[in-house]
């Protein structure tokens, strides 16, 4: 009988070493070894918990991913700035500065990437992806900025990809205050961060802002409201993670549900907004700028985003898409090596996006604690050292052709 919809709660006094809240057995014989590990060691502990509500989801996510998270706001080469939406609301943006005795760019101005974190629109904040800000940071040499935007249900729907285009439209005409540079932009995000990028790229090309990548890191595409069970959904890989570990149909229930529940919606500002900003896949994709789309095979959310990337292809745009074979949806937080495969191709993507040359290499002796930035021999290996059995990670990748000829497309499994 297939498990009935809960919410993990934590139990961190669990001494048990049988998953109280175990991994369905359909999927063990598709998930990598350090996945299931990893799991049974710590998430699978959470007993489930049918009457587990936001706010202690909230917590709970909150304390997961501020583990090992320093108090960045006063940490050196991080600041937190305010920004105002164009209502008024005032929110947080924390730049993750790079050392210029490392950094390419030395003093700079330097290129920009900016971050919008997951968590399905609900729940996630600064401490979300600051170990991968401060992974790009620290590998690029580049500036960083990550973006507290507004969430459901307490913020109508909408207003989270209106902080997030705020502070894209921010560097683009601010970036020499935080010396950033204007001219060379990214954005990326998780999950629902990836949905915030891909309906901001869509508004930078009609706002004339160039963009150098988008990096979408398991994207929500598409509209889920009409969904009422997991064969409603036209995507087979609902049906297939119905009963996946960490997300699958019931968490993808209680998101929506909690971001309707006590809403503050205005009806008429509701339906004012573009279709593409609940389903970017819908959008008009010709001129946005360069994309790069990472799904996850466990992932309900997995062929949506891989149809976003071939609608993407279609219209014309420079698109990769891989898809991390044996790993569920969000494994880039993760100790594990699929992860590790991630952080390479999302430091690549970039690099090669703004053109980054090399770190520079510092003393270590100036670092009590640890270091900050390494050089390129110092850097740890990924992809190209990881024992991946073939077939492993799947991807694709096309490229426009020049002067009306056709592009090319090719296919690879590492």
């Amino acid at each position: 009988m297939p498990p009935s919809r809960t919410i993990q709660a934590q139990d961190p006094g669990s001494t048990s070493t049988v998953p109280a809240n175990p991994i369905h057995p359909d999927f063990l014989e598709s998930l990598d070894q350090d996945f299931i590990d990893f799991y049974n060691a710590t998430l699978g502990k959470a007993a489930p918990d049918k009457n587990a509500s936001l706010e202690e989801v909230r917590k709970q996510r909150a304390n997961y991913h501020s583990r090992g998270v320093r108090k960045l706001s006063q940490a050196v080469c991080v600041e937190d700035i305010k920004l105002q939406a164009d209502d008024g609301y005032l929110f947080t943006v924390r730049l993750y500065k790079p050392d210029s005795r490392a950094s390419p760019y030395g003093t700079g101005p330097y290129p920009v990437h900016i971050n919008f974190h997951g968590g399905g629109f609900t729940f996630g904040d600064l401490n979300s992806d600051a170990k991968i800000c401060m992974a790009i940071r620290n590998r690029l040499g580049i500036l960083v900025a990550d973006v507290d935007y507004r969430l459901r249900p307490e913020h109508a729907l909408g207003k989270g990809h209106d902080d997030s285009w705020t502070a894209v439209q921010y560097i683009y005409s601010h970036g020499e205050e935080v010396n950033g540079r204007s001219d060379s932009i990214s954005i990326g995000g998780i999950s629902a961060g990836g949905q915030i990028a891909a309906v901001t790229q869509q508004r930078a090309r009609d706002a004339g802002i160039p963009l150098k990548l988008a990096f979408l890191g398991v994207p929500v595409t598409a509209s889920h409201a009409h969904y009422e069970k997991a064969s409603d959904s036209e995507f087979p890989s609902f049906v297939e993670n119905e009963f996946a570990p960490c997300l699958n149909w019931a968490r993808i229930m209680f998101y929506r549900e909690n971001s309707e529940t006590g809403a503050v919606d205005d009806e008429a500002e509701r339906a004012a907004l573009p279709e593409f900003y609940s389903s970017p896949i819908n959008g008009n994709l010709e001129g946005v700028c360069e994309t790069f789309v990472g799904t996850a095979s466990a992932d309900p959310l997995r062929d949506e985003g891989e149809l976003y990337g071939q609608k993407l292809v279609a219209a014309g745009v420079k698109t990769t898409v891989r898809r991390y074979q044996g790993v569920p949806h969000p494994f880039m937080h993760m100790p594990l090596k699929k992860a590790e495969m991630y952080m390479h191709d999302l430091v690549g993507a970039l690099r090669t996006a703004h053109g980054v040359g090399i770190l520079k290499p510092i003393p270590t002796n100036l670092f009590t604690r640890r270091k900050v930035f390494q050089s390129a021999k110092q850097r740890r290996p990924f992809a190209a050292a990881l024992p991946i059995r073939n077939g492993a990670t799947r991807s694709w990748s096309w490229t426009p052709g020049r002067m009306g000829q056709a592009g090319k497309g090719h296919s690879t499994n590492t």
